[in-house]
């Protein structure tokens, strides 16, 4: 059992989330090649039911041992009959640029990898992708040290900016000064930490520049 700690947009306090372990139907842990987080990150910039959210407080595993939360991610998503899927992934270099599955929710979605096994993974994956077969679906990513309550705008280009870091570093690889960025990433002038780039979707080859962790932004010219 994975215990969680989250505070969504939809919950009005902290709140805690019990979720299977892997470890009782498949194990080693199921890989999901980065593909899948891309385009799930396209959706998320493209179709309204799709989003991104600072909500992930803490994670604790089956030995209550607390782990990092910047190395998960929660998706939450609720498709048109209503059925809720809780995806509990882990980004660890063991696992070789893939995020892993490791733990579910609710008890139904549990139940269905119980009976299917390895035969789950593609049609739950697919399904969450399909933008015309879900109601919504959250990628709930963890929140910054600094977090503080700002401008919804700025909360959401901030939360874009670290489930992209999160993408990024699933094949990343320590540069000559340790960091699991290219030493020529632009550096947050606040904290020091290599800024991400978010394209905005109305002004062609201009975005923001993101502090995943501070949430400084800056306007600029990008990608062209």
């Amino acid at each position: 059992m994975f215990t969680l700690s989250t505070r969504t947009s939809w919950q009005k306090e902290q709140t805690r989330l019990d979720l299977t372990d892997m470890k009782e139907f498949l194990y080693p842990y199921p890989l999901i090649e980065r593909k899948f987080f891309d385009d799930l990150m396209k959706l998320c910039r493209s179709q309204a039911t799709y989003y991104v959210e600072m909500g992930l407080i803490s994670v604790f595993n089956n030995k209550k041992q607390q782990l990092n939360p910047d190395t998960w991610i929660l998706i939450w998503a609720l498709d048109f009959k209503d059925r809720v899927y809780q995806i509990l992934i882990d980004r660890n270099v063991k696992h070789k640029g893939r995020g892993a599955i490791a733990a579910v929710g609710p008890q139904d979605l549990g139940e269905f990898f119980a009976r299917m096994k390895q035969n789950a993974i593609l049609p739950l994956l697919t399904l969450i992708n399909t933008p015309e077969k879900m109601k919504s679906v959250g990628v709930i990513v963890s929140r910054p040290k600094s977090y503080r309550d700002k401008q919804k705008e700025r909360q959401e280009f901030q939360a874009f900016a670290r489930f992209q870091k999160w993408i990024a570093q699933l094949k990343a690889t320590p540069n000559k000064e340790g960091q699991w960025f290219p030493s020529s990433a632009p550096k947050c002038p606040v904290c020091g930490n290599p800024l991400v780039g978010i394209s905005d979707n109305y002004r062609i080859g201009f975005g923001y520049l993101i502090c995943p962790e501070c949430g400084h932004s800056e306007r600029r010219r990008i990608g062209m």
